[in-house]
C-alpha cells in the first residue's frame, strides 16, 4: 500500500511522519552526560513526577508538587537545578501545589490549587504574585505579556461548565470565549460523578501561530479565536471520540473518593465541606452506568502550507497508537504507531510533548525498570 507522506516545515527544518511509523531517535545532543537520579528520581516514585513544560526558548522544567520541587533543564537538556516555592516574609506556606504550566513575564506560573490559586514565581522559586479565580483549570497557555488563555470548569447546580477563558494577569480577571455544560449530578445534589466533571474533557485548547484554537472533540468542531478573544471561524472534522468504560470511571471515582479522604485529614480547610462531597463521591458510584464518551489531543503544530496538525494520545502507558488530523484538509490523515529502540515508551499527555518539531518526553530506559531520563527524540 502506498504510503502517504505530511512534511511538516518548522523553524529552519523539516520533519516527517511516515503513514504508518513513527521512529523516535534519541537526540544524542541532548542531556549529554546528564544523571537524571536526582532529578527524576526513580521509577518507584514516578507518582512525583506531575508534569513536564517546554517553554518557548527550550528550557524545560518538571514538577513535583508533592515535594515542593520544580527541576529546571537548559535547552541543551542540562539539569540547572531544583526550585523549591515560597513567599518572602518565610512565615505563609504555598498550599496544595500544582505543576507549572508555561512561562509569563520572566514568571512561572502554576495550575490552580484546591483553593483556587495560581502561584506565579522566579528563577529563585520566590512567590511574586497569586492570583485567585473561582474554579478549576486544566490547562493554560500564555498568549503574551499580559494574558493567559485556560481551560476551566465549575459546578453549576446539576451541570458541570467547562469553558474556555481568557487571564488577565494585570487584574485577575477572565473572559470566558466559550462554555459547556453536562448533567453530573441529581437534582437533590445527593450524589456527584468525578469523571464527567473532572475526566471527560470536552474541550481542549492550543497556541498555533497567531491562533488561539478551542477544540471541541466529541462535535469535531475547532473554533479559532484571536488573542483577544475574538471568534474569527469555525470548522467541522471527522474525529471520532474513544469511551471510558463503566468500570473505568468507578475506579477514578473510588480513586477520587482515597484523594479527598487524604486531603481532609491533611487540612483543617473546611472539614464539614470535604465531608458532605466525599458522601456525594460515594453516593455517586452506583450512578455510574453507561460509559463516556470522550477525546483529548496533546498538542497540535502548524504543518505545511495552512494546515494545523493535531496530535491525539493514549493516556494509558503501552498504548503507542495516535491520529493525527489535519485542518486544512478537513479530514483525518492517518493512524500512526510510535516505535523506539532505547525507552519504553509512555505516552501521557505530562510525560510526553511535541514542541517546535520534537518529541520531549520522561521516559524509563527500555529494560530497566528503575532508570528514568528526560529525552528528547527527533520524528523519523
Amino acid at each position: 500500500m502506498k504510503k502517504l507522506f505530511l512534511i511538516l516545515t518548522l523553524a529552519f527544518a523539516s520533519y516527517i511522519i511516515d503513514a504508518q511509523t513513527i521512529n523516535l531517535v534519541k537526540d544524542d545532543y541532548y542531556a549529554v552526560n546528564e544523571d537524571f537520579f536526582d532529578a527524576l528520581g526513580q521509577a518507584g516514585t514516578l507518582y512525583n513526577v506531575k508534569k513536564l513544560t517546554v517553554f518557548d526558548d527550550g528550557t524545560a522544567m518538571i514538577s513535583h508538587t508533592n515535594e515542593n520541587r520544580y527541576s529546571l533543564f537548559d535547552e541543551k537538556g542540562k539539569h540547572l537545578k531544583d526550585i523549591e516555592i515560597y513567599y518572602e516574609d518565610g512565615k505563609k506556606k504555598p498550599f496544595n501545589l500544582q505543576p507549572v504550566f508555561g512561562k509569563i513575564n520572566n514568571l512561572y506560573f502554576t495550575g490552580t490549587n484546591s483553593q483556587g490559586i495560581i502561584y506565579f514565581f522566579d528563577d529563585n522559586g520566590l512567590i511574586i504574585n497569586e492570583i485567585t479565580i473561582d474554579c478549576s483549570v486544566y490547562n493554560m497557555i500564555a498568549l503574551n505579556n499580559n494574558d493567559i488563555a485556560f481551560y476551566g470548569g465549575t459546578s453549576w447546580k446539576t451541570k458541570w461548565r467547562d469553558f474556555a477563558a481568557i487571564l488577565d494577569v494585570n487584574t485577575g480577571k477572565y473572559k470566558i470565549i466559550f462554555d459547556y455544560f453536562e448533567d453530573i449530578s441529581s437534582k437533590d445534589d445527593d450524589y456527584y460523578i468525578y469523571a464527567k466533571a473532572h475526566v471527560n474533557k470536552r474541550l481542549e485548547i492550543f497556541k498555533v501561530n497567531d491562533n488561539l484554537i478551542v477544540a471541541i472533540p466529541q462535535e469535531g468542531v475547532l473554533k479559532f479565536y484571536d488573542f483577544a478573544g475574538n471568534k474569527v471561524s469555525e470548522q467541522k472534522l471527522n474525529w471520532k471520540p474513544k469511551t471510558l468504560s463503566v468500570d473505568e470511571q468507578k475506579k477514578i471515582q473510588t480513586d477520587a473518593i482515597a484523594k479527598y479522604k487524604q486531603e481532609a485529614a491533611d487540612t483543617e480547610y473546611n472539614p464539614d465541606l470535604f465531608k458532605d462531597f466525599i458522601k456525594r463521591l460515594e453516593n455517586g458510584t452506583n450512578h455510574i452506568t453507561q460509559p463516556l464518551t470522550l477525546s483529548m489531543f496533546t498538542s497540535a503544530m502548524k504543518g505545511n502550507g495552512d494546515n494545523i496538525i493535531f496530535f491525539e494520545y493514549a493516556e494509558e502507558a503501552g498504548k503507542n497508537s495516535f491520529h493525527t488530523y489535519s485542518v486544512g484538509q478537513n479530514k483525518t490523515i492517518s493512524q500512526n504507531t510510535f516505535q523506539c529502540s532505547d525507552f519504553d515508551l509512555s505516552i501521557t499527555k505530562n510525560k510526553f510533548v511535541i514542541h517546535n518539531g520534537y518529541v520531549y518526553g520522561i521516559q524509563k530506559v527500555k529494560g530497566d525498570k528503575e532508570e528514568l531520563r528526560l529525552v528528547r527524540f527527533e520524528m523519523k
